[in-house]
């Protein structure tokens, strides 16, 4: 559908933006009514960088310093669903781009627009240059993150993002977002909103620690050697029988694991959560059809739920698979990043997501969701999937051997734990998005002017 804007010369911003998408109406209208209030620049309240420039991905390892790219932002906060680390020394010359507590990141490259809130419990942070790092100067991080991620924030970031070849959104433009001055009990709220969710975020994740600790010491492998081996053998009739050629199919710390928890009274994945395949066409829907449709780096989180917000499903161009509350969704491309979550969504509308999560739907009779998503995320098994990958530019795991991996008796007997400690992350993280949801709309309602 076409939307139309007309625009006088006079009245064209100050860089002369000819795009027609820097004039949407939702953008101009926002623009006449920040004009009413008192407002000052970005970089008038906070100093705004971007970080490192320089190419160090072959001292990316395990150990060291975190360093963060732009999909380590999620949802208002810095996921370790993945995180990967470079040597101290490395940091210490990477000075410009040293990340501290109060700083606000937001992603200028790829996942343009994500805004994460640096606290203190990160310890030390560097980035890549597809982040901007805005410093305080006289607001404070918490409200100038809550700003930006509001609707009315977010707008001003879309409307100054540009490009050709790779679309972005460069630090001059961005230092000039208008930021509109609270009151001290506005901002006192927004502030009080901010640090609450992320208390209560912080909660959520060791509680879900704390289920995948409880859930090894059950196993009792804890202990059992996952490093991998830089050259090993194998018999020719075991390649025959899986069919598989590729050393890393048969790396021996998959063995161990397997033969560990073969040995142990078990069922496999497949008979406690048989795999769902029933797809959604969006060229089938009906008009004004809505959907919840969720990309695979949504289950970076152990919950996919109704904060989710629906879209028309005639602008999905790819056919999704459908699923249910519920139900665990696993991406089988790259396991390593624990792309693993329990649905759940209400019943409407339809909830569907990328071809590339494999389905699972416990029957009822043993795993719960809760437990089955602790398992499959837990080290033992994640390091099964890893060494079950095939392919060069986007690996992947059949959904073969994810069904066929055991799961020992020992998991059940320690199900009602592990389902309370998961319950009350579910918990912890509805109150931190209500509570992200309060900051954004005190920021909403202070540029509509209520008061």
């Amino acid at each position: 559908m076409a939307v139309w804007s007309v625009v006088k010369t006079c009245d064209m911003t100050h860089d002369i933006r000819w795009d027609a998408e820097h004039y949407r109406p939702e953008y101009l209208r926002q623009e006449r009514q920040v004009r009413k209030l008192r407002t000052k620049a970005l970089v008038e309240v906070a100093s705004v960088s971007d970080g490192n420039h320089m190419s160090i991905a072959e001292e990316f390892g395990d150990e060291g310093v975190r360093y963060l790219r732009g999909q380590d932002l999620a949802d208002f906060f810095i996921s370790d669903a993945d995180p990967i680390y470079i040597p101290e020394k490395h940091y210490d010359g990477l000075t410009r781009s040293h990340m501290f507590p109060g700083d606000v990141l937001v992603g200028v490259v790829g996942t343009i627009g994500t805004v994460g809130l640096v606290t203190k419990r990160h310890g030390k942070l560097t980035g890549n240059c597809k982040l901007a790092i805005v410093r305080s100067k006289t607001l404070p991080g918490e409200y100038i993150a809550a700003y930006l991620a509001s609707r009315l924030g977010q707008y001003e970031i879309k409307r100054r993002i540009r490009g050709a070849v790779q679309m972005g959104l460069i630090l001059p433009d961005l230092k000039e977002i208008p930021i509109v001055e609270p009151t001290k009990q506005q901002l006192d709220r927004v502030v009080s909103a901010v640090q609450g969710a992320q208390d209560a975020r912080h909660r959520a994740a060791e509680t879900i620690a704390a289920a995948e600790a409880r859930l090894m010491a059950a196993l009792g492998l804890d202990r059992l050697d996952l490093a991998q081996e830089k050259c090993y053998t194998r018999r020719f009739r075991d390649l025959r029988a899986a069919a598989r050629f590729g050393a890393e199919y048969f790396m021996p710390c998959k063995k161990r694991i397997l033969d560990a928890l073969s040995k142990m009274p078990h069922q496999t994945v497949e008979a406690h959560a048989p795999g769902i395949r029933d797809m959604y066409d969006p060229a089938r829907a009906r008009k004004g059809e809505m959907v919840r449709n969720f990309d695979i780096t949504d289950a970076l989180e152990p919950f996919l739920d109704d904060s989710r917000e629906p879209e028309a499903a005639v602008e999905m161009g790819s056919s999704k698979k459908r699923f249910q509350a519920g139900d665990v969704v696993v991406s089988r491309l790259r396991s390593y990043l624990k792309e693993i979550a329990v649905v759940r969504t209400s019943a409407a509308p339809q909830s569907v997501g990328s071809s590339e999560y494999i389905v699972l739907r416990p029957t009822g009779k043993g795993l719960s969701p809760e437990t089955l998503m602790v398992y499959l995320r837990c080290p033992l098994v994640q390091t099964i999937l890893k060494w079950s990958q095939d392919g060069s530019n986007h690996p992947r795991f059949t959904e073969e051997d994810l069904l066929a991996i055991p799961v020992p008796d020992k998991v059940l007997s320690v199900r009602k734990q592990i389902d309370g400690l998961v319950n009350k992350a579910i918990d912890a993280r509805i109150e931190a998005a209500r509570l992200l949801e309060q900051a954004k709309k005190t920021v909403e309602d202070l540029i509509a002017g209520k008061p």
